[in-house]
């Protein structure tokens, strides 16, 4: 087994499957966690086998990989192999797979579901990065190397994580390649030749403290050291903004606090996990002169299944100045008010784009957009940071609302009017008792909502129920619907998706939207950040086309129910919580306070998020110069480090000699290691007659600095040559004479070098950083010699 090197084998697999580890917070549920250590077997065993009969690395190698090519065929593409081969047909399904992969990390945040494809991807991207680790660690012998694939392989589960991952995988990952190292390390030492003798069994003595195990030991301390600096550090440093390898999954700034990077809401909604991040990141800022403030929205999805909501394909063609059409289903008869808003410092990523509802005219400074046909949600062909709409206010009659509905029945519905099957008996039930007999459209609605809003005793929480407890007592997991209509705790995708479906369960047209509440404001400039993402419904009204409805109580998020949506009510009748919404819209429908006036000197709040700019140089930006200022001391202080160990090294020295001729001849090699420093460096062996004439020469010395030079040599020559009791001159003057004069004659950069990277400081810090190993060794050593006593 020699020539195939199981041990380091073993190690370089076992590093491989430990960098994977982390991707356990990227993907739920961990079903790719056994097919990928599978995989990772088959590359460790099938290397150790090759290289029992070659030493080519690079027939080590594809036969690694042919060994992936198989086991990925059996593991994931049973049902198109060629009598157990993989063959054209397993190429296509394997690109399928990895298509619905890119798919699913593209829509969805951290975790993600773990779909065939997404296993697939995980298995061959790991099974390639095992590849490269055991040619670099195994047949390279370099497994510091090796630590390159490893650190890219963390990297992805680090920078797309949402929330800082556990010390631990990072321990456990740099534990065993620190373990390679220290393998590779000792059988390096080994074959090196000593004079020490050997004991029967083979090993060196227990006296051998500099050779095997005094490394071992060493290597061991500095190794700990390292990993428990490396976790600690964090704590003390700024955590500078995540840069994601993947597109997609790293969309949220959780840990981060800020992100400079574009994002965007999910077009899959997850009901499970979607919509609920509580990040602060700045999505983008806008004024309106609007005096009702409406949610900007993205997306519609209309199509549910599985707990989950899918989008359609989008059809829509991009121009610069597109011709924009009123929805046909809107009468001329409904009042409406054009308003204006203007955005900048957009971050949301094309093709999504962040505007109210129903859109007039736009200006995206050049960049190509246009209307769904089918959903009238607008899309543009890239990134566009600055733009503006005009848009119309609907403010229907109650009247107009006033339309009779019928619950649809038949096979083949419309997606708007579809029920989800497995909650459909619940949503039903519950429409019969919410919902009044011979209630119009606009009744049934508004009956829904003030349900789910405040009269069905529904609480507000990002922490989602997994179980619900049956009549019996008993635990059970219904679906994602019938979970929230149960249990009653959720935020605002499943609010919105529950009224979606009892609407629909009424006869009432409906679909889910996805965009952002309106923000905070700030002297007439709306900010709005991640955490303001929001979903609703849209209800259809014909004559009217889709209305926006507000389930979502307010929690976390600040939400404002349309005028509309509220049923007429008098103070004697009006419930708590109406009452608040009705008044807050009514407030801001009837007076115009400054909110959206740049001259405005109060803030005005209309979200759930705090401005974190209201004094000078507070919140973020406070910070960020705290953290800049704190970076300026401690490079200043380390900087410093080297030349304040150089001049306490030489004090020490002088303080510590014994008598002036010592202390002359401590100043000497000072100034022949500061000329050192300065690239002035005498033949090896000269006296200091002999540097003396080297120094003059190459420094071009004259007049007074020539005859200091000359005072510095014969002070050197009398303290070690004169009878003992000769008046010994202090020649210290006389070196920084010197050492400045030759320092000027110099270019900038020796200069430089001089100052701040002295030899002297080198060597104290060398010096210091040995007594410390020393001190650290102590222990290990003490207990390696009681033991040999014991023996």
């Amino acid at each position: 087994m020699s020539r195939g090197r199981l041990p380091e084998s073993l190690l370089a697999g076992a590093a491989s499957a430990v960098v994977a580890w982390p991707l356990t917070t990227l993907f739920t549920p961990n079903t790719w966690v056994r097919p990928t250590i599978v995989v990772i077997l088959v590359v460790v065993l099938t290397g150790v086998l090759a290289r029992m009969v070659t030493t080519s690395w690079a027939l080590v190698g594809l036969s690694q990989l042919a060994g992936i090519v198989l086991v990925s065929g059996w593991i994931y593409g049973r049902g198109h192999l060629w009598y157990g081969l993989p063959s054209i047909d397993t190429v296509l399904a394997f690109n399928r797979l990895l298509v619905d992969a890119r798919l699913t990390v593209q829509n969805y945040a951290a975790p993600a579901p773990t779909d065939r494809g997404i296993i697939l991807g995980i298995g061959l991207a790991i099974g390639v990065t095992a590849v490269l680790v055991d040619h670099l660690a195994v047949m390279r012998r370099s497994p510091a190397m090796a630590g390159l694939p490893l650190l890219t392989a963390f990297l992805i589960s680090a920078s797309n994580s949402g929330d800082s991952l556990n010390p631990m995988f990072f321990v456990a990952a740099g534990g065993i390649w620190l373990l390679m190292l220290g393998r590779q390390g000792i059988s390096s030492l080994r074959r090196w030749s000593t004079t020490l003798p050997m004991s029967t069994t083979g090993r060196r003595s227990s006296e051998d403290n500099d050779g095997v195990y005094g490394y071992a030991a060493v290597g061991r301390t500095l190794a700990v050291a390292g990993l428990v600096i490396a976790v600690a550090l964090p704590v003390l440093i700024p955590h500078l903004p995540t840069r994601y390898l993947i597109d997609g999954l790293g969309r949220s700034s959780d840990a981060t606090g800020f992100s400079d990077g574009q994002v965007g809401l999910k077009s899959t909604l997850d009901l499970t996990r979607s919509l609920k991040s509580p990040s602060k990141a700045p999505v983008l800022s806008y004024t309106t002169n609007a005096p009702i403030l409406t949610p900007l929205r993205v997306g519609v999805l209309e199509n549910y299944a599985n707990d989950q909501w899918r989008p359609d394909d989008a059809d829509v063609r991009y121009t610069r100045r597109p011709e924009i059409q009123l929805p046909q289903e809107l009468d001329d008869s409904v009042p409406r008010e054009t308003y204006r808003i203007s955005v900048d410092e957009s971050r949301i990523e094309a093709p999504q784009i962040a505007a109210p509802t129903p859109l007039v005219s736009g200006d995206l400074d050049g960049v190509a957009w246009g209307l769904d046909r089918r959903t009238s949600v607008a899309s543009v062909n890239r990134t566009a940071s600055s733009y503006s709409f005009n848009y119309l206010a609907l403010n229907p009659t109650p009247a107009t609302l006033d339309q009779p509905v019928q619950r649809a029945t038949g096979a083949l519905l419309p997606p708007e009017l579809q029920v989800d099957p497995a909650s459909e008996p619940l949503v039903r039930d519950l429409v019969d008792t919410v919902v009044p007999k011979g209630a119009s459209r606009i009744e049934a609605a508004r009956a829904i909502q003030s349900y789910l809003r405040s009269g069905g005793g529904f609480t507000y929480s990002l922490n989602l129920p997994t179980t619900v407890n049956n009549r019996f007592g008993q635990s059970e997991a219904p679906d994602a619907i019938s979970l929230f209509l149960r249990t009653k705790v959720g935020y605002c995708v499943q609010f919105a998706t529950a009224m979606v479906m009892m609407a629909r369960e009424s006869g009432i047209p409906a679909r889910m939207a996805i965009g952002f509440l309106p923000g905070t404001a700030d002297r007439g400039t709306y900010t709005v950040r991640a955490s303001d993402a929001h979903a609703w419904p849209e209800l259809y009204f014909e004559g009217v086309g889709w209305l926006r409805f507000e389930p979502t109580p307010s929690g976390t998020q600040n939400t404002v129910a349309p005028p509309y949506s509220l049923a007429p009510t008098t103070p004697d009748t009006t419930d708590t919580s109406s009452t608040g919404t009705a008044t807050s819209s009514a407030s801001s429908s009837t007076r115009r306070d400054g909110a959206n006036d740049p001259g405005a000197q109060n803030p005005t709040t209309t979200s759930g998020t705090q401005n974190d700019s209201t004094s000078f140089l507070g919140g973020r930006a406070g910070t960020v110069l705290l953290w800049v200022l704190l970076a300026l001391v401690l490079g200043l202080l380390g900087s410093l480090a080297v030349p304040l160990a150089a001049r306490a090294r030489l004090r020490r020295r002088l303080k510590d000699a014994p008598d002036e001729s010592t202390r002359v001849e401590i100043e000497w090699q000072a100034m022949v290691e500061r000329l050192g420093d300065l690239g002035v460096i005498p033949p090896r062996g000269s006296t200091p007659r002999q540097a003396g004439r080297f120094y003059q020469r190459e420094a071009y010395l004259e007049g007074e600095e020539s005859q200091a030079l000359r005072r510095v040599v014969d002070g050197v020559e009398r303290s070690r040559y004169a009878p003992p009791g000769t008046t010994v001159t202090d020649v210290r003057p006389d070196t920084q004479h010197v050492v400045k004069a030759v320092s000027g004659v110099r270019r900038r950069k020796d200069r430089l070098r001089a100052v701040w990277w002295p030899s002297d400081g080198l060597l104290e810090w060398r010096e210091r950083r040995e007594r410390v190993a020393g001190m650290a060794r102590a222990p290990w050593e003490r207990w390696q010699e009681r033991r040999a006593e014991r023996r």
